[in-house]
């Protein structure tokens, strides 16, 4: 692969590597296939089989996938068990990629004889005859440790960060962006366990108890939400004061120093992480960061903040100005549709105005030690009616100046990629994370992690150039159409596989 560090914004540069042939079937099929024939992807032949193409791609991307699984804490008897642990995370995992969106499609849906030869290529388990039963899986997802499965997100983009796929986007070809956020995973009218958030509404008094989790994810301008690591903000036997999303937060950022030692990250963070002890633990952390600044957030000083940018920031804007010609869309009016004609639309500009301020080196003194604020504005109009106003704190690290003002706010505005193509996907997508797979605490973080490893799998297949995304009409299509070949085609893996370059596709945002 290119070993050169890309420009970090608007390139669509392919890296270099060895290329197969144009009629060479990188996946194969393994038996017979007709009903994927014809479907081409850029850089990987003929797909004839689906099976093949998510061999290919874990394979590809994470050639040690099944070691890792197999080094999971399995506290069963070993001599009397009769699927391996790596066999029943890979059937999870199979009903996630393939977005069944409930665990009893594993008893109902999986248990078939092609399925199951498929499954023995996948896991590598000598000696498997067939799929095992959902209640063996949940079996083994209550008896596994939830974190080491947690981990399994953080060795994966490893293997992309070592293997350099993400390398272009970079910000300023240095620092990779990491958006950190908390999604509401679970809701119960009863205390579900001794860890349970509670609420309660004084009005009425109705009471509810949830799970929440904070989520870590790699970001790129391009659509990219790769899960990589997470915390649960759950309390403690015999607390006194609930667990909160902020201490949650502080966990996270020094579980991820640990994965990643010397890794150059800029986080982005919503407006509640807008204070003086977060930019503290941010800075020991060894963080850039690129953080939402509301009047709400630090109403002490956003106001103080904001006047002083005004006055001594007035020559510090850039306005993009960009003009598209579109056709005015109308509908047809009686004579039209009587003899069948076309509408004849109209053509007219349309404008795009983005105004960029920003000023650096506030200086907050009432603070108990020197506060010093890095300011910068992004307001888009189009057609003269605004569309987005944004206002963030940018750290010192991290120079603030009239060439680095565009890319700074483009990565701010990335951290709404987690919202979106993260936790909106996952909720709505076909992984249905708000559905309880297991009511055991252990089990539900499980199947929690589990939707990370297949939501994270799902990205390259359906961003990779072994298919053609568009054939397939939808990206849950491809999922639907990856079960499909499970259950009625066959894959082997060859015995020397070949030597591939899968190309991600990234304008996809």
């Amino acid at each position: 692969m290119d070993c050169k560090l890309l420009e970090d914004e608007g390139t669509d540069e392919r890296d270099d590597g060895d290329k197969p042939e144009d009629d060479q079937n990188v996946c194969g099929d393994g038996g017979k296939s007709e009903a994927a024939a014809g479907e081409a992807g850029e850089g990987g032949g003929e797909i004839t089989n689906l099976v093949g193409v998510l061999s290919t791609t874990v394979g590809h991307y994470f050639p040690k996938f099944n070691d890792w699984l197999k080094g999971l804490t399995d506290i069963r008897d070993q001599a009397a068990i009769t699927y391996e642990r790596q066999t029943l995370v890979w059937v999870g995992l199979l009903a996630l990629v393939g977005k069944r969106g409930a665990r009893m499609s594993i008893t109902h849906d999986m248990r078939t004889e092609n399925f199951g030869r498929n499954l023995k290529e996948l896991c590598g388990q000598d000696g498997l005859v067939s799929v095992p039963h959902g209640d063996t899986v949940e079996y083994l997802a209550t008896r596994l440790k939830a974190g080491e499965l947690e981990e399994l997100p953080g060795k994966m983009v490893r293997s992309l960060l070592r293997g350099r796929v993400l390398e272009r986007h970079r910000l300023f070809r240095e620092y990779h962006t990491i958006a950190i956020d908390a999604v509401h995973i679970h809701t119960f009218d009863y205390a579900h366990c001794e860890h349970c958030l509670h609420c309660e509404d004084k009005s009425t008094g109705r009471k509810w108890w949830m799970h929440v989790k904070l989520q870590a994810s790699l970001v790129t301008p391009t659509g990219l939400c790769l899960p990589v690591a997470c915390e649960w903000i759950e309390n403690e036997p015999h607390y006194v004061k609930q667990d909160c999303e902020t201490r949650a937060c502080r966990r996270l950022l020094g579980k991820l120093r640990k994965m990643f030692p010397l890794l150059p990250v800029c986080v982005l963070l919503d407006g509640m992480y807008a204070n003086q002890p977060m930019f503290d633990a941010l800075k020991e952390a060894r963080m850039e960061w690129i953080v939402v600044f509301k009047e709400g957030a630090m109403s002490a000083i956003y106001k103080w903040v904001m006047d002083i940018k005004r006055i001594c920031g007035k020559n510090n804007v850039i306005v993009d100005r960009q003009e598209e010609e579109i056709e005015e869309r109308k509908k047809r009016d009686h004579q039209e549709r009587l003899v069948r004609g076309k509408p004849k639309h109209k053509k007219r500009l349309r404008v795009r105005e983005t105004t960029y301020t920003w000023k650096k080196g506030v200086e907050y003194t009432p603070e108990p030690s020197r506060s010093l604020f890095n300011i910068l504005t992004c307001r888009e109009t189009l057609d003269g009616k605004e569309t987005c106003n944004y206002i963030w704190l940018v750290s010192d690290g991290l120079d603030l100046n009239e060439d680095t003002v565009k890319p700074l706010a483009n990565r701010g505005r990335c951290r709404w990629k987690i919202e979106n193509e993260g936790f909106n996907t996952q909720k709505n997508g076909g992984y249905r994370l708000e559905h309880l797979y297991s009511r055991d605490m252990v089990s539900m973080k499980v199947w929690c992690a589990l939707i990370d490893i297949a939501h994270l799998i799902n990205q390259l297949i359906e961003k990779g150039s072994l298919i053609a995304a568009k054939s397939f009409g939808s990206i849950r299509a491809i999922a639907g159409k990856i079960f499909d070949h499970f259950q009625k085609y066959i894959f082997k893996k060859p015995a020397d596989p070949p030597r591939i370059q899968i190309r991600l596709s990234w304008n996809t945002s």
